[in-house]
């Protein structure tokens, strides 16, 4: 056999074997599918999406990963997540459309991917009070910050104050500010790399509660801080601040981006 028939066959046998690897990724979703319904009925009148335990989850995964690019682990768990939820129950997506809308639904199938219910709203208002009207409704909105003040809607007294923002889009980046929010009545709970978001009205108060801050957004009377910790809604952190501030309110909780190189 030349040379070259002897790399032809090698190639065959490479294809063989990838063939085969593929098949077992079938079996293994299919398997994963499985479960996914079996968690449809243990969790009845449960939330279904939990994306601090999702972001633990791809940041697990991609470090384990070997050199996989993170990026690609993220997009294929983000399908595998979202096909998963869309079997459980009924999560639906509220788009908001203001600024670059194509870079707006890119950044949602990265997170998202593309198997759940998706609606898109040519402002950032609309798509809120959409997620806000529905028990399992996400909001994915411009994050706070600049023009965008609708963050003070989730403040104390606000119109939707048991909203919170609970990730950000996207989840791989090398900055320390997300480009777009998800914005849900979920419960805040934590991923194990977070950043906490304050929203109050004297920002000095935090830093004399000993607080690490970093301002994030202005709107009217509010301030939008971020500390680089996750705090309980109910820890003796945030009372410690109510205190000094009683208008000061934890409206969310994210976790850090992952880094682009897995």
């Amino acid at each position: 056999m030349s040379s070259k028939d002897q790399k032809l066959s090698n190639i065959e046998d490479i294809r063989v074997e990838i063939d085969r690897v593929d098949n077992l990724l079938l079996e293994l979703i299919a398997k994963r599918m499985e479960l996914a319904g079996q968690v449809r009925k243990v969790k009845s009148g449960v939330r279904l999406w939990r994306p601090s335990r999702e972001h633990s989850l791809v940041k697990d995964l991609a470090e384990a990963s070997d050199g996989t690019p993170a990026n690609l682990v993220a997009r294929i768990w983000a399908e595998l997540m979202s096909a998963s939820c869309a079997l459980q129950g009924t999560m639906k997506l509220h788009v908001s459309l203001e600024g670059d809308a194509l870079k707006n639904w890119s950044l949602v199938r990265d997170r998202f991917g593309a198997a759940l219910p998706t609606k898109s709203y040519p402002t950032t208002s609309a798509a809120l009070a959409a997620a806000y009207a529905e028990e399992e409704g996400v909001a994915v909105i411009p994050a706070p910050g600049g023009m965008q003040r609708w963050w003070t809607s989730l403040c104390k007294g606000g119109a939707m104050e048991d909203m919170h923002i609970l990730t950000g889009l996207p989840r791989v980046e090398e900055s320390d500010w997300p480009v777009a929010v998800a914005v849900a009545t979920a419960d805040i709970l934590p991923s194990g790399d977070d950043m906490t978001l304050i929203a109050l009205k004297q920002p000095k108060a935090a830093l004399d509660a000993g607080l690490n801050v970093k301002l994030r957004a202005e709107s009217g009377e509010f301030a939008l801080l971020s500390v680089d910790e996750f705090l309980s809604p109910g820890g003796a952190e945030i009372e410690a601040l109510q205190v000094l501030d009683p208008s000061a309110k934890i409206i969310g909780a994210i976790a850090r981006a992952l880094p682009e190189i897995g």
